[in-house]
């Protein structure tokens, strides 16, 4: 941590986003002085947040014979997600049929990416909606949304 000392009037407290955190900075008085004197300024790191401009948190999902990777996911309600579905052998599907969405990947190895808001709270099941062999129909995983905070 890095302590920067400044020539400045009377104490104060600033809160402001500098390279990808919110920084809160305490300027105090040293003892004795009245009227301008020198500060110490202590960056103190209040909350981890992503970059305002771009908060779309992005997640990369592997599809593969009878398997999904992750097989949950959990996501806020209004959170702004991006999947990225990828197939690993062969073409398969990615629905969730409560959401409407419904992705289907064409060649193995090409990304599908599709943006998700969730606007209600709940467990949603997750399928293969292109058939894909015999375990076709024991393909799933689970897409949870949560209240947000």
């Amino acid at each position: 941590m890095r302590a920067l000392w400044v020539v400045a009037t009377p104490p104060a407290l600033q809160t402001r986003y500098m390279t990808g955190a919110w920084v809160t900075t305490f300027v105090t008085t040293a003892a004795g002085f009245m009227g301008r004197a020198l500060f110490l300024m202590l960056p103190l790191v209040v909350a981890q947040a992503g970059d305002p401009a771009d908060s779309t948190r992005t997640i990369d999902v592997k599809l593969s014979r009878y398997a999904f990777s992750p097989e949950r996911i959990e996501v806020r309600i209004g959170e702004r997600v991006l999947l990225n579905v990828t197939a690993v052998d062969s073409a398969h599907g990615f629905r969730v049929k409560e959401l409407g969405l419904d992705l289907r990947t064409t060649a193995r190895g090409k990304t599908v990416s599709v943006e998700l808001t969730p606007t209600k709270v709940g467990t949603f099941q997750i399928t293969c909606s292109e058939y894909c062999g015999s375990g076709h129909s024991r393909m799933k995983a689970w897409l949870i949304v949560t209240p947000g905070t």
